[in-house]
């Protein structure tokens, strides 16, 4: 029982090295640039050890963000009040805007948008009932409300958060009237 409660928390130990040493070395590097070699070598892990855990460099940032977007949407998801849903979501974009600066930086933006998308997805799946005869119709909603919303954050923070946070939400909200 004690092996199996150590080999747990090598198999973790292990994944937040890689999870850091990829995040820091995304930092002067593009996505498409870096090597799992280069990874394991800055976090001190093997190859195996890398490849146990991972298929891919971008398998760890998905799992590395996948709960921050997720405790956002989990937040969000029955709030009464649409206006807390944008001022929630407003803090998350202001939160992880260094993070998404990084991804536009390191050219693994799309990642960003697959996770956001996703969780669009669940949210209109648990809140908003669907018309029947929408049926696979709703995928086109859930993908323009989903692209809407993320590129106007995203634009947002490529041109240097220029705007003020109250005009990036007002624009948020068009979306939802």
């Amino acid at each position: 029982m004690a092996a199996t409660e150590h080999a747990k928390n090598i198999k973790k130990d292990t994944k937040e090295w890689i999870a850091f040493a990829l995040l820091e070395l995304l930092k002067t590097n593009r996505l498409s640039k870096l090597t799992v070699s280069e990874v394991v070598k800055k976090a001190g892990v093997s190859r195996m050890g890398f490849y146990r855990n991972y298929e891919n460099l971008e398998q760890v940032l998905k799992e590395y963000y996948e709960p921050k977007f997720a405790d956002i949407f989990n937040k969000i998801a029955f709030k009464k009040s649409h206006e807390q849903k944008i001022a929630d979501l407003t803090s998350f974009f202001l939160d992880l805007s260094k993070d998404f600066h990084m991804a536009i930086e390191g050219d693994y933006i799309g990642l960003f948008y697959q996770i956001f998308k996703s969780h669009v997805a669940q949210l209109y799946d648990e809140i908003i009932p669907f018309p029947d005869w929408m049926g696979a119709k709703r995928n086109y909603w859930i993908d323009f409300m989903s692209a809407g919303v993320f590129e106007i954050w995203v634009m947002w923070i490529k041109n240097g958060q220029k705007e003020s946070i109250e005009e990036i939400s007002t624009l948020i909200r068009l979306f939802h009237k």
